[in-house]
């Protein structure tokens, strides 16, 4: 559980940066540079609040659950799990490399998970497991990842030529308000049938910008044939403001067994102070991990 909570922070981190701070004095008129625009912005972003919540039904195999081998699909069992008060919270120094990340899973038993990440220090604790916090601290060697900037050329690159692959349709709808600021509304659709060309960046770049890029990442690799998780377009609604191009709000939806599911992230507290504090001495425990189940996004 330990690794699969770190991959969530370190998309959370990249989420939150999503966004940031290039003003747009002249309108932009244009859907896929709004996107594309936004994303690259992520690179002057300091912190963030960002919240993703889920709803919907997906189906899964019960046979995974219990250690078996289903050889099928997911829906071998023919099982489902409500996806409902699912969301991931997250507070984000990006530059001070430290937050906090609160992760809930309420059909797992009522999971809960609280992760305190200050430098290369990350304190982790899950509900399952009892109210104590285990710490890990990872060691940086030079070279050994690529820094932030990079990791956001990539996904901007892989976004724009994923809004350029067949079937995909990207529209600029008409602006609106976003709590008291005015934002770009820019739709894009995405057929499930192309969800394994280079459309599928489009989900592991926009659904990693939006805070969720593991659960983004798993449709965007079940392709119908494969797997009966994406039954239909994927739609992705982004709204930027208009002053410097910061995501407000970015919704992804689709349908699983006919059932729709829904990833909703807002974004706010940009560049506000960010401060953490470890948890008592006495609260932490080095007892090993737990590990999450497979099915879980």
């Amino acid at each position: 559980m330990h690794r699969r909570l770190i991959a969530l922070v370190a998309t959370a981190v990249v989420a939150a940066a999503a966004c940031s701070g290039a003003s747009s004095a002249t309108p932009i008129a244009d859907a896929s540079t709004i996107i594309t625009q936004s994303l690259d912005a992520v690179s002057r972003a300091k912190t963030v609040h960002a919240r993703a919540e889920v709803t919907g039904t997906v189906p899964f195999d019960l046979g995974s659950l219990l250690g078996g081998e289903s050889g099928g699909s997911p829906t071998a069992s023919g099982a489902s799990m409500d996806l409902s008060g699912t969301y991931l919270d997250a507070t984000v120094d990006i530059t001070g490399k430290k937050g906090t990340v609160t992760i809930a899973v309420p059909v797992l038993l009522g999971m809960k998970a609280d992760i305190i990440m200050d430098g290369d220090t990350t304190y982790s604790r899950i509900s399952l497991m009892g109210d104590k916090w285990q710490k890990s601290v990872s060691s940086s060697e030079p070279g050994a990842s690529p820094s932030p900037s990079q990791d956001v050329a990539t996904m901007v690159a892989e976004v724009e030529k994923a809004l350029s692959a067949p079937g995909v349709t990207t529209e600029k709808l008409a602006d609106e308000k976003c709590g008291d600021v005015d934002c770009y509304h820019v739709k894009i659709t995405a057929p499930a049938s192309s969800l394994r060309s280079d459309a599928g960046g489009l989900l592991s770049g926009l659904g990693g910008a939006g805070g969720l890029g593991g659960l983004a990442g798993d449709l965007a690799s079940a392709a119908p044939g494969a797997s009966p998780l994406v039954g239909g377009d994927v739609t992705i609604d982004w709204w930027a403001r208009k002053g410097d191009l910061r995501p407000a709000k970015i919704v992804i939806g689709t349908t699983t067994q006919g059932s729709p599911v829904t990833i909703t992230v807002t974004m706010d507290k940009w560049d506000e102070t960010v401060t953490v504090s470890p948890p008592p001495a006495d609260q932490i425990t080095d007892q090993p991990s737990f590990e999450m189940p497979s099915f879980l996004p």
